[in-house]
């Protein structure tokens, strides 16, 4: 009876540890960022511990190109929990004009992310 009471401890202990490692945000994200006002776009997110990049492609339906499309853009993270993540998104480093901005990245599941941003976008992520 203590081996399978061990057992299932180490089962559970182990499923915990399991769920943790896949629930980390380190890794790279890629998904479209969707408006019914604003042109969709699609984002490539890459997190390392306490920063990483950010870059985003216009679909072929805008009118005007964004000079801050298609450049690596620089990412730092101001919090972090278990299941949510705030970073700082940071274009006026690589273009002078191009946006600033604070996203709240939220776990859907494992494998994605969800976020609003302040334009109304919504980003939704999965892992590559």
């Amino acid at each position: 009876m203590r081996t399978s009471a061990k057992f299932a401890s180490l089962l559970v202990l182990f499923t915990s540890f399991a769920f943790a490692q896949q629930s980390t945000f380190d890794g790279k994200w890629s998904g479209p960022a969707t408006s019914p006002s604003a042109g969709d776009i699609q984002v490539d997110l890459t997190i390392a511990k306490s920063g990483g990049t950010m870059r985003y492609e216009q679909k072929v339906n805008y009118t005007t190109i964004d000079q801050c499309a298609n450049r690596d853009i620089p990412v730092s993270v101001v919090s972090q929990t278990a299941s949510e993540m705030v970073i700082a998104i940071q274009g006026a480093k690589v273009l002078k004009g191009c946006f600033d901005e604070t996203a709240t990245l939220k776990f859907v599941d494992g494998k994605t992310l969800q976020s609003t941003l302040k334009d109304g976008r919504t980003m939704k992520l999965s892992r590559k």
